[in-house]
């Protein structure tokens, strides 16, 4: 589930290809780079000798190397920022497998396609201003494999961008910012919470509220239940103090009649620690985040509900999942310790 938060399926490519095709487009830069450094070095060889040989023998260079040997100084030059090029292409090779390895998750990779896309510009120029000069031997095929790779790895960045910028503006639309709950009017709240907020969450849903208990289930079932919705999953990471023994038969029938509709249901016990030092609750799917009051009073508090930064929600999610423990195996522990007790 840590890896799941944040997943936009829809909108956002969920195939490898693209992906893999960045990676391989870098490796050609990469590559590229080392061949450019290489053949200016033996460039810069050939000048160098041939002007010690002048020198030690006062003959006249051949034409084939006296262009070297007048080029030494730019060469030397060029060499440098071949090194640079190299640097580059290595931060372009980190980059496109930081996106690999995080395709699933838009949210916190789509930050390094722009970072890509800008230093692959980069790497385009450097590579025109060192192959500009006198170096004809270079234009050759593997010259043109890493233009290739510049193309592949631009019009990736360029497919990444534009797919990004179309997921965030789908989502604009009808999603709300910002809800004022009126404890006054708690029927009116709910209804305006389950047709403005929960009807229009998708993907994979997580709530932390260590608040949670069987009031707070009553009140999702209510948000959720026979309702339109485009979620596939809830997790709900709660604290091992709201446990009762009515809290976990309405878990059991809750996770039963959402399977009917295709909704996985998954309860999950903080740390203790965690669960004394999370004060926020927190509600979250594939697209965006809130802060929101417990789900026992949620149609009942005065209080407002707003977006928060998904990264930062996604990641604290995460951070939670991977300690806390799930409810099956905190009850059978539970059993096992008082079973082997006298």
């Amino acid at each position: 589930m840590e890896r799941s938060i944040g997943r936009d399926a829809e909108a956002w490519p969920r195939s490898r290809i693209t992906f893999i095709f960045l990676t391989m487009g870098s490796l050609l830069l990469l590559f590229g780079s080392i061949y450019v450094m290489n053949e200016l070095a033996i460039f810069y060889g050939i000048g160098a000798g041939a002007a010690v040989q002048s020198l030690h023998d006062n003959a006249t260079l051949a034409p084939s190397v006296a262009i070297a040997a007048d080029q030494l100084q730019t060469v030397h030059q060029d060499i440098l920022e071949a090194y640079v090029l190299v640097l580059v292409a290595l931060g372009l090779l980190a980059g496109a497998f930081m996106m690999l390895v995080r395709r699933e998750r838009p949210a916190e990779q789509s930050r390094y396609v722009p970072y890509h896309a800008a230093m692959a510009v980069v790497y385009t120029l450097l590579l025109y201003l060192i192959v500009s000069g006198p170096y004809t031997t270079i234009q050759n095929i593997y010259m043109y494999l890493t233009y290739s790779g510049i193309a592949v790895c631009l019009g990736c960045d360029v497919f990444l961008e534009y797919t990004n910028r179309t997921r965030l503006r789908s989502r604009a639309p009808g999603l709300r910012r910002t809800m004022a709950m009126d404890p006054s009017r708690p029927l009116s709240n709910m209804l305006s919470l389950r047709e403005e907020l929960f009807s229009r969450l998708t993907g994979q849903v997580g709530i932390i509220d260590r608040h949670f208990n069987s009031t707070a289930l009553e009140n999702l079932h209510r948000l959720v239940s026979g309702a339109p919705h485009g979620f596939t999953r809830i997790t709900i990471l709660t604290s091992s103090a709201m446990l009762g023994s009515d809290i976990l038969g309405a878990v059991s029938d809750f996770r039963s009649e959402m399977a009917q509709d295709g909704v996985a249901i998954e309860v999950r016990l903080m740390d203790s620690k965690d669960a004394e030092e999370q004060h926020e609750r927190i509600l979250l799917d594939d697209r965006i985040a809130y802060k929101i009051p417990p789900f026992n009073i949620i149609n009942k508090k005065s209080e407002h509900i707003t977006t928060i930064s998904h990264d930062q929600a996604a990641r604290r999610f995460g951070h939670l999942y991977g300690r806390a423990t799930k409810l099956e195996n905190y009850l059978e522990k539970q059993a096992r310790t008082g079973a082997a007790q006298p």
